[in-house]
Parts: structure tokens; sequence; C-alpha cells
């Protein structure tokens, strides 16, 4: 028997019905948006407040898998949404981790009353004139984060908002992946603290 031109419309090239390799894509591009939405989400920096490390109008993937495995280490880079406005994402830096005792002096900070060395800050930090604004002392509960923006003379930071919990912190920011020429992957360095 002959197949009639509609028959013949309705067979993809693999013999398949075409309803069923279409059903076939929606479903699989359903479970890629499923999977990135659960490992990611990703986010515009709006201002200077993590540079030199992150600057305004780059976009960053953040991955929410590592906190689902561990604690945030001090140093990494986190998200965290914007107290204000929830549906915004913002970047900060770990400084504080649960139990410690921060004090801070301008851009000095100490933990657990050793200085930390913090390479990823501006050079010439002394000529932010950060002064009696910034000074400090913080004890962090045992599920308290204390975040700070690298570019410290920015104070939209627990500085300002206080703490945050470990269930606050959405995920640790990944990849910069806006614009083109910029792309790499985020710089988590951990800073060193000694002997004052």
């Amino acid at each position: 028997m002959a197949m009639t031109g509609n028959d013949a419309a309705a067979i993809s090239s693999h013999g398949k019905p075409l309803w069923r390799s279409l059903l076939e894509i929606l479903i699989a591009a359903g479970i890629v948006v499923l999977l990135y939405s659960f490992f990611f989400t990703s986010t515009e920096v709006k201002d200077e407040r993590m540079t030199p490390t992150l600057r305004a109008d780059q976009r960053v993937l953040v991955s929410r898998l590592p906190y689902r495995l561990t604690a945030p280490q001090r140093g990494d880079v986190v998200a965290v949404r914007n107290r204000i406005d929830p549906s915004h994402i913002e970047l900060h830096r770990v400084i504080g981790l649960p139990g410690d005792v921060l004090d801070i002096r301008g851009v000095q900070v100490s933990v657990n009353g050793l200085p930390l060395r913090e390479p990823y800050l501006l050079e010439g930090r002394e000529r932010l004139n950060l002064g009696t604004t910034t000074v400090g002392r913080y004890r962090l509960g045992q599920d308290d984060y204390f975040l700070l923006n690298d570019n410290r003379a920015n104070l939209g930071d627990s500085r300002s908002f206080g703490v945050f919990s470990r269930n606050q912190i959405v995920g640790r920011a990944w990849l910069i992946y806006w614009p083109p020429q910029n792309i790499a992957a985020v710089a988590h360095m951990q800073p060193t603290r000694s002997e004052p």
C-alpha cells in the first residue's frame, strides 16, 4: 500500500512519529532546566563592591552544589540574596566563620586575635579613607558567617547588614561568563593569619 503525503510528514527520519520526537526533545530540555536550577544560578555584578576580583557588568555563574556537601570556607566568594530585594543575588567574600571573634579597624581585620593578610584586596588599600565608621568587634554564633566586600570602602556587607546563616548562602561563585573577554574562574583565595 502506498504511503500518503500526510503519513510521510508524521514520521521522522528515524521512523518515529514526529510528535514523539518533539515530546522527547521537550522532556530532555525540561530535565536540563531542572538540573541547571538545582545546581546553578547566575547573577550580574551591579557595582564595584568586589573590585578587583569582580567588576561591574560582569555576569557570574554560581554553583549551589559545594555547600550541599561542605561548609563555606574563609576566602570563598559566595552568593547571598539581597536583604532589601531578595530577587537580587549579590556576591561577598567569607571572612568570619562560626565561632570566630572578628576585630575590624579600617581595612585591617583580625580573626581570633590574629591579623588577616588578604591578597585579593585593592593595592594601596590604606588610601581608601576607611576610618572610625569601620571599627567594630563581632562575635559569631555557631551558624554565623561574616561576609565582606573586597572593596572595603563599600560598606554594603556584614558591617551594615549583619551576619548570614549557612542557609542564607545560595552558593559559591564559580565562573565569570560575560563579557566573553573576561571568561575566567572566580578567584577564591584564602587569607592567611599571622602573628601581629
